[in-house]
Formats: structure tokens, C-alpha cells, sequence
């Protein structure tokens, strides 16, 4: 799901593309307090195919507090929260969560009042990275995405947009083949099990 417009009047990335893009669609989303990189397509089977993959997503995150060994330990491991309400939007539905195991995180500041992290997971579902460091009671306070597979931010402007590369779009057509391909696969095997 994704907003063309906000309730609260606020801009939306859409206000910031030309017309000829309003009818791309955005491969998740960042929520109004977060900033980074937003992937968009014309193509609802690839953002679908995107979104629901488990590629690699790095963010820049600084939390209010410090980085337990309560929280390192979970980011190795995983866990599941019964009450993971903490952190989600105030409308949603979900109330527990399961958080797989991180790809990857590296401390880059840890100190009483606050931390600064680089973590990579591969999946970032509906608040989850916010919904995991409110379950240790350290809120976030800013989150980026800094990349999505090998598609990276790097120096590009807050509100501004550029294509993929040449390298970005064949990584992409290359996991989009091959995810076709599996889905072949397992529609075949289903079929000779019947």
C-alpha cells in the first residue's frame, strides 16, 4: 500500500516527480519520519517481486541511548515479540513480530545519550526497525535507508531523482529472472504432485 496523498496535507515523494512518473509505484515505503532511498517502478509485478524479496536493505539509524548487549544479542539471533505494538503507527493491526536474525550492523557511536548504528536486514516490514529497537525502550530518532540490493544513495540530494545504472538495472533483471524462474519451477512440481 502507498499514498498519493496525505491526510494531514503533508508532501508525499509524489509532489516531487514529474507528471509523466505519478503513476510509479514506490517498492515499500518510508514512513513520514524517515528519509532515504525510495525505489519506484511502472511495473506492479516487479515492486511486488522487490517487496517481497530478501534483499539486503541498509539504513543509517541513530537511537536515544545506548546499544545493550541485550540488543546486539537479537540483532545476531532474531526474535519474536509478543507485544511488538511499541514503535508500529499508531493505525496499525500488527501487534506481534517476528524480526529474523540481521544481515550485518556495525556501531558507529555508542554512548549514553545516544547511538549511531549501520544495520542490514532483508526484509523491513511495516516499522520494523522501529518496532525492534522500541522492544529494548530506545526509540529512534533517525532512520535512512541507504540502500536497497545494489542500488545505493550515495550523494543524491533529499527530493531528487535519478534512473538506475546500467550495473543497478542488470543486478535487478537478473534476481527478477531468476525469481521467475523458481516460480516456475514450483508451480511445476506442484503440478506433477497433483
Amino acid at each position: 500500500m502507498y499514498t498519493k496523498s496525505d491526510p494531514k496535507g503533508r508532501r508525499t515523494i509524489y509532489d516531487s516527480l514529474g507528471k509523466e512518473f505519478k503513476h510509479y509505484i514506490p517498492v515499500g515505503r518510508l514512513d513520514f519520519a524517515s528519509e532515504g532511498l525510495l525505489l519506484l517502478t511502472d511495473a506492479s509485478h516487479v515492486a511486488t517481486a522487490l517487496m517481497e524479496s530478501d534483499l539486503e536493505r541498509r539504513y543509517k539509524i541513530k537511537i536515544k541511548g545506548e546499544v545493550t548487549s541485550e540488543m546486539e544479542h537479537a540483532m545476531l539471533n532474531g526474535m519474536f515479540v509478543e507485544d511488538a505494538t511499541a514503535g508500529g503507527h499508531s493505525h496499525s493491526k500488527i501487534t506481534s513480530m517476528e524480526f529474523k536474525p540481521f544481515l550485518g550492523y556495525k556501531i558507529q557511536k555508542n554512548a549514553h545519550n545516544y547511538s549511531i548504528l549501520k544495520v542490514a536486514i532483508s526484509e523491513g516490514k511495516n516499522r520494523e526497525l522501529r518496532r525492534f529497537f522500541a522492544h529494548f525502550d530506545a526509540e529512534i530518532a533517525d532512520l535512512k535507508r541507504v540502500s536497497f540490493a545494489e542500488i545505493e544513495l550515495n550523494n543524491l540530494p533529499t527530493g531528487k531523482t535519478r534512473f538506475l545504472t546500467r550495473s543497478e538495472y542488470s543486478a535487478l533483471f537478473t534476481f527478477l529472472k531468476a525469481e521467475e524462474k523458481l516460480a516456475r519451477e514450483m508451480a511445476g512440481n506442484k503440478k506433477k504432485k497433483n
